[in-house]
């Protein structure tokens, strides 16, 4: 943390003391007696399937819950002596520095400078010392390229780099993060990487909710699974890496390994048939150029995936298709009849990077059947085992938005199903998933499949893009 415009090095220890939570409107506990100490400096990664607990861990350390998230707490949770609950917020978040899943959350500005140096202008920082840890921290974790950007022109990939500088710039004794990878692509997790070995360095307490370990497994200290809400073992990356991949399946871990993408394959050569196609089309926001050129040729009953870096084209590129971005030139056709925005909306179901944005129903049920006619919606046994494919059949009558961002994934996943498009996009929809629902993915993609539909899916998970994609499209 910083006094008087000096970098300080702290050492704060934080201690779950008999933890057990249960979220307000819900029926079983998020955790369950968790004891635990985190050593100051330690490096900690929360690790097991989505809705274990992890987000909750985290929310507990930087006071978000229960003060924000609603709900019963048993139990404290302190830094050093003094329980989390007895810090006022800004000596919390002088101490505790989050980037949260979705960064969207945690911003206050519109362009990326002013939000870099949001955190040290509260605390009264002078401009000239601002201005210099501006310099050192995009310069430290390399993001030079993200100056004096507007925000809500970032990719979401981006937008986690920002959110992470802002926290960074502060120099908090605590980096608490939520899945601070899930739309990043290689190259912006190698520097995350990197970023996160100097914080390691600086001294720093670090604590992780992650899914995608394999970056980790040369940093982290200890790796903390959880299992319905209580703590199942505690393991050192050795420990981890000791295990079978029967016992990571089991667990529901994913790869501890980096999993090479297979060589991107072409679009040439495709059999005569149902087409979905791409013909000279340029992407624009306003009149400003982002793609073009774009020609690609998709089968009915394949899975086209794409990839590039983040800020490259390819969210802009799947809502083109979905009829949802207008500014393009070039010809889409479908079955070889051109279309427009509208016809393309019609026959379009998108799954999109922010899931928070499509999801508006009261229950998890009627999420499934909301914007449908009545002639359209399924029966009551169909839903149940769309739902039940994807693992949310118990949780029919919850609210969406006390799902955790994994079961949210999932749910805008089920709900493409239900509405049975004849174009199915899906962007990045493994972000926040465990490797049991990527699998459950999967098989909701390969009925999709079957039933003979166009499907696109736009991610930088490369495990799982090795399992799901018939040919790969990269945007250069």
């Amino acid at each position: 943390m910083y006094i008087d415009d000096e970098l300080v090095v702290g050492e704060m220890k934080i201690t779950f003391d008999k933890i057990s939570f249960k979220y307000s409107g819900t029926q079983e506990g998020a955790l369950r007696n968790i004891n635990l100490t985190i050593e100051p400096g330690e490096f900690v990664v929360l690790i097991g399937q989505s809705g274990c607990g992890k987000t909750t861990m985290t929310r507990l350390i930087n006071g978000l819950t229960p003060s924000f998230y609603k709900g019963k707490l048993e139990g404290a949770v302190y830094l050093n002596e003094k329980p989390v609950s007895d810090y006022k917020s800004y000596e919390l978040a002088e101490k505790v520095g989050s980037v949260f899943q979705n960064p969207r959350n945690q911003f206050f500005n519109v362009d990326t400078d002013s939000e870099i140096a949001f955190g040290l202008e509260n605390r009264g920082a002078d401009s000239g010392f601002i201005n210099k840890r501006i310099e050192e921290v995009t310069k430290t974790l390399s993001i030079g390229d993200l100056r004096a950007r507007d925000i809500f022109k970032l990719s979401g990939g981006e937008k986690q780099q920002i959110a992470f500088a802002g926290v960074y710039a502060m120099s908090p004794d605590i980096f608490v993060l939520d899945e601070p990878s899930s739309n990043l692509d290689i190259d912006a997790i190698k520097r995350l990487q990197q970023s996160l070995k100097q914080v390691k360095r600086e001294g720093k307490t670090v604590v992780m909710a992650e899914h995608r370990i394999y970056y980790l497994m040369d940093i982290a200290d200890k790796f903390i699974y959880l299992k319905n809400g209580e703590i199942d073992r505690i393991m050192t990356p050795d420990e981890l890496r000791e295990k079978s991949k029967n016992e990571l399946d089991e667990m529901g871990l994913r790869s501890v390994v980096f999993n090479e993408l297979e060589e991107a394959k072409t679009f040439s050569n495709l059999k005569s048939g149902s087409l979905l196609e791409l013909k000279n089309v340029g992407l624009y926001h306003k009149k400003r150029c982002i793609r073009s050129n774009i020609n690609i040729a998709l089968e009915r009953g394949k899975v086209a995936g794409i990839i590039g870096h983040n800020g490259i084209g390819k969210t802009t590129l799947l809502r083109t298709i979905a009829g949802l971005h207008k500014n393009y030139t070039g010809e889409i056709l479908v079955d070889n009849v051109l279309q427009n925005s509208r016809s393309l909306k019609k026959k379009s179901y998108m799954v999109m990077q922010d899931v928070n944005y499509q999801l508006f129903a009261e229950s998890v049920l009627s999420e499934c059947t909301l914007g449908l006619k009545k002639s359209d919606i399924k029966s009551e046994e169909e839903l149940r085992s769309v739902l039940e494919r994807v693992g949310l059949w118990e949780y029919r009558d919850r609210h969406p938005n006390t799902l955790s961002g994994g079961q949210k994934q999932r749910l805008t996943v089920a709900v493409s199903m239900v509405y049975d498009k004849d174009i199915i996009l899906f962007d990045e929809p493994t972000s926040g998933l465990d490797k049991n629902n990527m699998n459950r993915i999967i098989e909701i993609i390969n009925v999709l499949k079957a039933r003979g539909k166009y499907v696109l899916v736009v991610s930088h998970d490369n495990e799982f893009m090795n399992k799901v994609c018939d040919d790969i499209f990269k945007l250069a």
